[in-house]
C-alpha cells in the first residue's frame, strides 16, 4: 500500500491490518501514514495497524511489527499468552498531556524509546534495527537522534521521590504464586485472592526480551501489597540464543556477558525503584531454556548477581532445570557467585521445591520457586476464580527475607581518550574511558560528560560508556577562543550512582589555528646619494586567528621614485574555519625597477597567492614581464630566476617553504650593496595541525 495515509484519533473506531500484499512486501520503499494525535508517522507497509478502541482485547506486544493506537484496556493484557518472549519494532501511541516540545528517552538496555509531544506518548521498542525506529520516530518530529539516556537507579529513585516503597517482605513468600505475560488489574487480583489458593504474582519489569506491554505500576504494587500479594518480579535480558525456550528466533541473545549481565541488573534494578520495590528485594532474571550458550550464561549471571548485590537488592534467576539449574549447580563453587533464589521450571505437577537437580544444601534456607505447570499447545492451562479465567504458569513459593549487604560504591577512574585537537567550525568526537580503581575492569553504561571550553563557552556533550568502558560523544561545531597557548581546556565527568563513585579527568587540548600576511611592496635601496627604504605597504601585519575573518587594510597610494615606482598595491587575509584555514593575496597593478647597471625590470598585473590548513599548502603567483623592453614567459614554474648581471638577480613566484606553511613573492630583485626589493607577497600557516 504505497502512500497510503490512515488517519486516527484517540476516538478512532477504525481498525487496519494486513496492510500490503504479501508479494509487495519485498519492496523496502513500501510505507504508510499513519496520523495519531497530529502527528504521522511514516512505517512500513507491512506492519500491523491495530485500534485499541476497537479491539479491547488486544494483546499489545512487542515480539511483533504493530502500531497500537490508543490506551490499552485496563484488562487487556490478560489475552496475552504467558510467554511472550521476544522484541522487535513496534509502536505504541497514546493520548497523554506531553509538552510543548518533543521529548525523547532512550533505554539502550531494554531498546526503548519513549517519546512526549502536546497530545501524544509514544512508546517505541527496538531488536536488531534501531535505526528503523529512530526514522520513524524522527518522520513524525520526534528527535530520536538527541535522545537523552535513560536514568540509572540512583536518578530513578532521586527523580521519583513520591513512589512509596513497600516494605521489605514484598517478595518473601511460602505458598502457591502464578506468573503470566501481564499483570492483572485489580479486579482480577482482588478477586483470585479471595477464591484462589494463590497468594503471590509474578509480573514482568522490563528486559530487552519482555514481549508484552505490562499494566503493573507502583501504585498497582502497592494496591496488591495492602491486599495481602506478595511478588516475583521478572526481568527478561539477553537469552542464551535467539531460540532458547519461548523464544521464537526473535530474542536477542547475549553477546558480551558480563558487561551485559551488569547493564541488565541495573536496569532491573531501575525498573524495581520505579515498582516501588525497596533493597533486600528478590528480582529474578528469566533465563529461558537453552540447548548451547552455557558458558557466556555462566558469566552473564554471575555478573547480574555481583552487580545487583552492589546496588543492595538480591539476585533471582529463574531457568529450566534441565539446563540453567543443572550449570549452576556445576558451577557451584570455586568462587563462582551463585544467585540467592533459583526459581526452576520442572513441569512434572509436583508441588515441592525439592527436586533432583538440586543438591540438598544449595538454595537451602528458604531460596527456592518452583514452576511446576504451564500452558502447551495442548492445554492452556487455564483457571477460574471469582468467574474470571486466566492462562498462567503455576509457583510454589519457599522465599524468605534473607539479608543483603547494603550497597558498595566502588573507586573509579576516568581518562580523557579522544582527539588531542580540534578545530572551530568542525565536529569534535570527544571520548573518555572509565574504568574501576581497583583492577581497571572497564564500567559500562554509565553516562559521561564532556565539557569542552573555559566558563564563557562551554559546549558539553554526553554518552553512556559501551563495552570497552569508553563513551563518545560529538560536538557538532566546536566554537572557542583563541587564546595565547591556543589551548582548550576539557573535563569528563562521571557523576557516580549507588554502584561506583564519582571521577573526572581533565586535559588541555590543542586548538588549530593559522597565520597570515600580505603586502604589495618593501624596498630597501642603499646604494644611492639619497637610499630608498620602504617599509611593507600596504600590510596587513602577522593575522593569527581560529575563527573566520577578513583583514584588508586600504590599497596604498602609488609609489614614484626615479628608480621604482608602483600603483594600486592591495593586500588581504582571509581566514575560514572547519577546518581552519589561511588565504593571503598580494596584488600590485603596475610596477617598475630601474636601478644603475641593470636592465629595467617592469611588471603588471601582479598576483601573488598563499593558503595554508592542515591538509594542504599551495601557492601561485600571476604576472606579465618585461627586461629592458622584452617580454619573459615563465609558465606556472616556482622560483624562477633571472640572472641581471653580476650579483644581480630576479626570482620570480618564489616559494618558501616554511614549518607550517609558505611564503610567496611574486617578484623579488636582489643586488650588491644590500638591494632588496619584494613585489606583492603573501604567506600562510596552520599550527596545531596533529
Amino acid at each position: 500500500m504505497r502512500g497510503a495515509l490512515l488517519a486516527f484519533t484517540a476516538a478512532t473506531t477504525l481498525t487496519v491490518t494486513a496492510l500490503v500484499d504479501p508479494a509487495q512486501a519485498a519492496e523496502a520503499s513500501d510505507t504508510a501514514q499513519v496520523t495519531y494525535q497530529g502527528r504521522t508517522f511514516s512505517v512500513p507497509a507491512t506492519w500491523d495497524v491495530i485500534d485499541l478502541a476497537k479491539n479491547p482485547d488486544t494483546c499489545v506486544r512487542y515480539d511483533r511489527h504493530a502500531v497500537y493506537l490508543g490506551k490499552p484496556a485496563a484488562d487487556a493484557q490478560q489475552s496475552c499468552p504467558a510467554d511472550v518472549l521476544g522484541r522487535t519494532e513496534a509502536l505504541v501511541l497514546e493520548p497523554d498531556k506531553g509538552s510543548a516540545t518533543a521529548q525523547v528517552s532512550e533505554n539502550s538496555t531494554s531498546r526503548t524509546y519513549w517519546a512526549t509531544a502536546d497530545g501524544i506518548a509514544v512508546t517505541a521498542s527496538y531488536g536488531e534495527n534501531r535505526d528503523e525506529i529512530k526514522k520513524i520516530l524522527a518522520s513524525a518530529g520526534l528527535p530520536a537522534d538527541k535522545a537523552t539516556p535513560a536514568a540509572t537507579p540512583a536518578a530513578t529513585a532521586a527523580a521519583r521521590p513520591s513512589i512509596r516503597a513497600v516494605p521489605a517482605d514484598a517478595t518473601s513468600y511460602q505458598g502457591k504464586g502464578f506468573d503470566r505475560c501481564a499483570a492483572p488489574p485489580t479486579a482480577t487480583m482482588n478477586a483470585w485472592k479471595a477464591a484462589s489458593p494463590y497468594g503471590a504474582i509474578g509480573f514482568y519489569m522490563g528486559g530487552v526480551n519482555a514481549g508484552c506491554k505490562d499494566q503493573a505500576s507502583a501504585e498497582w504494587v502497592q494496591t496488591q501489597y495492602d491486599n495481602g500479594w506478595r511478588f516475583i518480579p521478572i526481568y527478561v535480558g539477553p537469552q542464551a540464543e535467539a531460540g532458547s525456550g519461548s523464544c521464537t528466533g526473535d530474542c536477542v541473545a547475549i553477546t558480551d556477558p558480563v558487561p551485559e549481565g551488569a547493564s541488565s541488573a541495573r536496569d532491573a534494578v531501575a525498573q524495581a525503584q520505579n515498582y516501588g520495590l525497596p533493597a533486600g528485594s528478590v528480582l529474578y532474571y528469566n533465563m529461558e531454556h537453552y540447548d548451547s550458550g552455557r558458558e557466556k550464561v555462566l558469566a552473564f549471571l554471575q555478573s547480574w548477581t555481583t552487580t545487583i548485590h552492589e546496588l543492595g537488592y538480591r539476585s533471582g534467576a529463574y531457568g529450566s532445570a534441565g539446563s540453567l539449574v543443572e550449570d549452576l549447580v556445576a558451577a557451584n563453587g570455586g568462587g563462582y557467585t551463585q544467585p540467592d533464589v533459583i526459581n526452576f521450571a520442572r513441569w512434572d505437577e509436583e508441588e515441592t521445591t525439592e527436586d533432583r537437580a538440586i543438591p540438598a544444601d544449595m538454595w537451602a534456607n528458604h531460596q527456592r520457586v518452583k514452576q511446576y505447570d504451564g500452558p502447551t499447545e495442548d492445554d492452556p492451562n487455564e483457571e477460574t476464580y471469582g468467574g474470571i479465567t486466566l492462562d498462567l504458569d503455576n509457583d510454589l513459593l519457599d522465599v524468605g527475607e534473607g539479608s543483603t549487604q547494603p550497597p558498595v560504591q566502588k573507586d573509579t577512574t576516568l581518562t580523557y581518550t579522544g582527539p588531542a585537537t580540534v578545530s572551530n567550525g568542525s565536529p569534535a568526537a570527544l571520548a573518555a574511558t572509565l574504568a574501576e580503581k581497583d583492577g581497571g575492569a572497564p564500567v559500562a553504561d554509565r553516562e559521561v560528560t564532556l565539557t569542552l571550553g573555559p566558563t564563557d563557552a562551554l559546549q558539553t556533550c554526553a554518552a553512556n560508556t559501551d563495552a570497552a568502558g569508553k563513551a563518545t560523544c560529538t560536538i557538532d561545531k566546536v566554537a572557542q577562543p583563541l587564546t595565547g597557548s591556543a589551548t582548550v581546556p576539557l573535563k569528563a565527568t562521571f557523576a557516580g550512582d549507588e554502584a561506583y563513585k564519582a571521577s573526572e579527568a581533565t586535559a588541555e587540548l590543542k586548538l588549530q589555528y593559522v597565520t597570515g600576511r600580505a603586502y604589495g611592496l618593501s624596498a630597501q635601496i642603499p646604494v644611492l646619494a639619497l637610499p630608498i627604504g620602504i617599509a611593507p605597504t600596504p600590510d596587513t601585519g602577522v593575522v593569527r586567528a581560529a575563527d573566520a575573518k577578513t583583514v584588508a587594510p586600504p590599497c596604498a597610494a602609488p609609489i614614484n621614485l626615479l628608480v621604482l615606482s608602483a600603483d594600486t598595491l592591495c593586500a588581504k587575509v582571509e581566514t575560514k574555519t572547519g577546518p581552519s584555514g589561511s588565504t593571503s593575496t598580494a596584488t600590485v597593478e603596475n610596477a617598475r625597477i630601474g636601478l644603475p647597471g641593470l636592465p629595467v625590470v617592469a611588471l603588471s598585473g601582479v598576483t601573488a597567492t598563499s593558503t595554508s590548513s592542515c591538509t594542504a599548502t599551495t601557492g601561485s603567483t600571476d604576472l606579465s614581464l618585461t627586461v629592458a623592453g622584452t617580454p619573459v614567459e615563465i609558465g606556472d614554474v616556482p622560483n624562477y630566476s633571472i640572472d641581471l648581471g653580476p650579483a644581480a638577480k630576479l626570482v620570480l613566484n618564489e616559494q618558501i617553504r616554511t614549518a607550517n606553511g609558505l611564503t610567496v613573492n611574486a617578484a623579488h630583485l636582489t643586488a650588491a650593496g644590500g638591494v632588496d626589493v619584494v613585489i606583492a607577497s603573501s604567506a600562510t600557516d596552520a599550527y596545531n595541525c596533529t
